[in-house]
């Protein structure tokens, strides 16, 4: 996602469990999730993300998250979604980052930064 802040230690989102699909595939079947569409798939939900690192990441109702990544550690911030872009502001980087969330599959998301995750 280029929500600039979903991702540890570089504000963008953390994304990750292993799926194997071909690049051709992945970009046949990916499309943009709209904001209503992430509020009722990732609210209150956690997800398991992989890409430039791999990690956990909680998207909690009251609209605070946290992540736990193999590479950056944990932190915690604030999302929300504008529109159909998904912010995020982490405690370590005061800057809000936003951006799209793609579906890539059945149950399969991803975003602009390289990041795939699952819903936990």
């Amino acid at each position: 996602m280029t929500f600039g802040n979903l991702k540890p230690g570089s504000a963008a989102l953390a994304i990750g469990v292993a799926v194997v699909i071909s690049p051709g595939a992945a970009e046949a079947q990916t499309k943009e999730l709209s904001g209503e569409r992430f509020l009722q798939v990732h609210s209150g939900q956690c997800i398991s993300y992989w890409g430039a690192s791999e990690g956990t990441q909680c998207f909690n109702a009251d609209g605070t998250t946290n992540y736990d990544d193999t590479t950056y550690g944990t932190d915690t911030g604030v999302w929300r979604v504008d529109g159909d872009d998904v912010c995020v502001t982490w405690s370590q980087e005061a800057v809000e980052g936003c951006g799209p969330v793609m579906k890539a599959g059945e149950g399969v998301y991803r975003d602009n930064d390289g990041y795939t995750w699952t819903i936990n």
